[in-house]
Order: structure tokens, then sequence, then C-alpha cells
């Protein structure tokens, strides 16, 4: 039966085939159809089907810097697309502890219910200062804001919440020109959304929990922050208002919270670009998989500040016996004389 089916569609046009049946099918399926037979394989493989499927996924990608990165890559837009399509594998084990190569570039689109509502390319510092100083890229100046057609509905802020959180998407994908490899570093949906209580403002969290065998997790999060049009005291007041993205901004955890400086933090980028690929499952059970593993990270983090409470604890009440019982001690010296 699957050689009649091949017979009878090898008897179509090629740029009917092309044109009419695989410029509908997603990346996987694509895939999965080069596979069929040397005939369809051929069709498949076809730089324009997959330019035009990669940039229809992240348009950030028709930046001139990142077209160039994808021409090297050994099967060009197909090869970018194997490696930015499916999720990064959290663990890998990566010999090489030096940071990857100079000219990291980050491609990130930002959407809301399908809407694309930012994208921009960024090349990313691996050299220099950033090294030894704490690793944050920031997609955003610090006076610029992106307008969008969201609004706040005043009054319900936890609905707007659980739906900025459900409603957002964010595809962030670090290349390495030199090495020709790409990921996406993103959760894609978002993993936890919370009021930043210091500025007023929406922080939707879009993570990977990443280790290195061997050592504890990280945690690679995108941060999405938004506000008010104007201030968020109108939020307070209960009269909406127009929310505009204010910061879009990279950094790598560690376990107490603290981030990582830019030498640390550059290592475990190479080492997701380096590692493996999650192919199996459909993309809403990974996204799910993706939400439990940080949560469990969260608790992870719980345990181990309750941990470090309980020792410090412990150790200032060892110091107060030491101070007391040196104390008594002088004390019935000086009596003694």
């Amino acid at each position: 039966m699957a050689s009649r089916n091949v017979d009878s569609i090898s008897t179509l046009h090629p740029d009917i085939i092309q044109t009419q049946i695989l410029t509908r099918l997603d990346g996987p399926t694509l895939a999965s159809t080069a596979s069929t037979s040397s005939y369809l394989q051929t069709l498949c493989t076809e730089q324009k089907l997959w330019r035009e499927l990669s940039t229809a996924t992240w348009p950030s990608i028709n930046d001139s810097r990142v077209v160039q990165a994808i021409s090297s890559f050994p099967s060009g837009y197909r090869s970018f697309f194997a490696d930015s399509y499916p999720f990064t594998e959290h663990t890998w084990q990566s010999e090489n502890q030096d940071p990857p190569t100079a000219g990291l570039i980050s491609a990130v689109d930002l959407y809301y219910r399908g809407e694309l509502i930012y994208s921009k390319v960024q090349e990313m510092e691996t050299e220099g200062w950033i090294l030894s100083t704490p690793f944050r890229v920031d997609m955003l100046d610090l006076k610029e804001s992106v307008q969008t057609r969201i609004r706040y509905p005043g009054g319900d802020y936890e609905a707007w919440v659980k739906d900025m959180e459900e409603s957002m998407k964010l595809n962030w994908i670090v290349i390495d020109p030199i090495k020709k490899r790409a990921a996406n570093i993103s959760s894609r949906k978002a993993v936890s959304a919370k009021r930043n209580w210091l500025t007023g403002d929406l922080e939707i969290r879009f993570s990977t929990v990443a280790a290195a065998i061997g050592k504890n997790a990280v945690e690679v999060a995108a941060v999405v922050s938004c506000g008010s049009a104007e201030a968020w005291k109108e939020v307070d007041e209960e009269v909406g208002g127009e929310v505009h993205v204010r910061d879009v901004r990279l950094q790598v955890e560690d376990i107490e919270g603290k981030c990582l400086k830019g030498r640390d933090s550059l290592v475990i980028l190479q080492g997701l670009l380096e590692g493996k690929r999650c192919c199996k499952d459909g993309e809403e059970r990974r996204r799910r998989r993706g939400k439990e593993r940080y949560e469990e990270y969260v608790e992870m983090k719980t345990r181990w500040r309750e941990k470090k409470e309980r020792i410090e604890k412990a150790q200032d009440t060892v110091c107060m016996v030491f101070g007391f019982s040196l104390f008594v001690l002088l004390w019935s010296f000086i009596l003694l004389r």
C-alpha cells in the first residue's frame, strides 16, 4: 500500500507537491515525510521549504546577521530548524569548561494569543568584562518600552495575571555562528507570572532548568516585564490601561537565586547548544513537563533555603553557647583571683 502511494504521488509534478502539499506541513511532519522515499526526500530537503517554515515560526531570523549565520549551517535552514524546534535536553555532560566562541546571537520572538508583539535580534557579549560580572542580556534599553494592544481590564488583577501567563509565548534562540549550532532555550510557554512589588511590573518567566552531571541545577530564565502605559497606580485604582512591555531579559540563576557570572553562564549556554534535543511526545506534553520541572526546582530551592537557615541557626546557637561559656569562664577566673 505504501509503495502504491509513493508511486501515485510521484506522478504529480514536483512543483505541485512542493507548493500545494509540502508547504502545508509543519516541521516534524515534513521531516517524517522525507523518510518515506528517496523521491520525497529530495523534495522535502529543498532550502526554500525550510526557510519559509523557519521564518514563519521565528520572524526575527529574517535579520541579516541570522541569515548569514544559518547559511553556514551544514544543511542550512533544515539544520537550524532541527536545532531550534525541539526542546533542549536539561542535562548534559560537557568536557569543555571554556566559554563559547565569540559572536553568540539572540533571536527573540514574543507572542500574545498568537499575535507577534515583539521581535528582535541582538549579538551577545562573550568576551572581556562580561565574564567576571553577573550575566544578563537586555533586549530593551532602560527607558525603552514596547506598545501593545493588550489592555489591563481593571478590577480583576488575579484573572489578568492568569491570562497573561497562559497567553504569552516566548521563543529565545541562541545561535553560535562559529560552531554552527542553535538552541531554543526558552520554555516557550510561561512557567510563572507574578507582580514585582518593587517596580510594580508583572514579571512573566520562561524558564529552562539545566544542570551538568554531578552539579546543582541552575535556571536559565527569560523574563518579560509588563506594566501599564502610565503607572501602576492606575491598576491600583482599578481603571485599567494599556499594557507595555518594559523589559525582556535573559539571566542564569543558581539554586540560591543569585545571578551567575558571565563565564559560568556562557558555559551553561554552550552546554545547551551542544546538548541533545528532545523530540519525543507532543509539544504540549513537553511544555507541561517543563513547567513541572520548574515547580520541582522551586521546591528544591525552598528545601535548600530551609536547610541553609537551619545550619545558620545551629551555627548561631553554637556561637552563643561558646560565647556564654567563655564569659562564664572569664568571670569565674576573675572571682577566683
